[in-house]
């Protein structure tokens, strides 16, 4: 089990409106997800930062970044675990909100530049890098920050017939256009930069057609 937000922390970061940010990024934060009826959906949202926690095995001698930190749904988990713990989005807002509320030792930075070179051991990038259309940048910058031995976690959407079918049963149909690609392409083009990948876990279960899948990656040899 890892540090959960309740459904009470959700609607009390939502509570209060936040200028400049739209529905569509409330949904693109997953929202409507954590907070659906149907138990299934929240247990495979939840489901997949279990295993992002188990891969990453972050302790207190462990320097992380979260990129692309939403609701900071995650950021609990890393704080418990005693990890110096960095985060970074484009609306950070709300994780600021459940940080605060649960006073929650994290860094957040506004660019990977303010942070020093080779000095994050793990960096997690959780059902985001879908959302980015020229990574090629963001992947420079991930070897230049990573320690020499560091690690990269990435999980993605497969945005297969089975995951679009999901999809529409869920209620969100007509949404999803803020995927630019799937994850199979990005695992294509992070190997392309020089990470080696070191394991694959497919959700919700390794022997069925994957809705998600969750790679650990190795920072490029220098």
């Amino acid at each position: 089990m890892i540090a959960k937000v309740k459904r009470a922390e959700f609607l009390e970061i939502l509570s209060e409106p936040v200028a400049g940010v739209s529905s569509d990024d409330r949904d693109e934060m997953a929202f409507p997800s954590y907070l659906h009826s149907n138990p299934l959906i929240r247990w495979l949202m939840w489901r997949r930062y279990e295993v992002i926690a188990r891969i990453a095995d972050a302790g207190p001698d462990t320097s992380v970044l979260e990129f692309g930190c939403g609701s900071g749904v995650f950021l609990p988990e890393l704080c418990a675990r005693g990890a110096t713990v960095y985060a970074i989005d484009l609306l950070p807002v709300y994780a600021q909100r459940l940080v605060e509320s649960r006073k929650l030792a994290v860094n957040f930075v506004q660019d990977l530049s303010n942070l020093a070179d080779g000095s994050v051991d793990i960096i997690i990038a959780a059902d985001v890098l879908e959302h980015i259309t020229d990574l090629q940048p963001y992947l420079e910058q991930f070897v230049t920050k990573l320690a020499a031995n560091g690690r990269l976690i990435v999980s993605g959407p497969t945005e297969s017939w089975l995951y679009r079918l999901g999809r529409i049963a869920a209620g969100f149909a007509g949404k999803g256009d803020y995927h630019h690609t799937n994850i199979d392409h990005l695992i294509l083009a992070i190997k392309n930069h020089g990470f080696q990948v070191e394991s694959i876990r497919q959700l919700p279960f390794p022997l069925l057609p994957p809705l998600f899948k969750v790679i650990e990656f190795r920072r490029p040899l220098s």
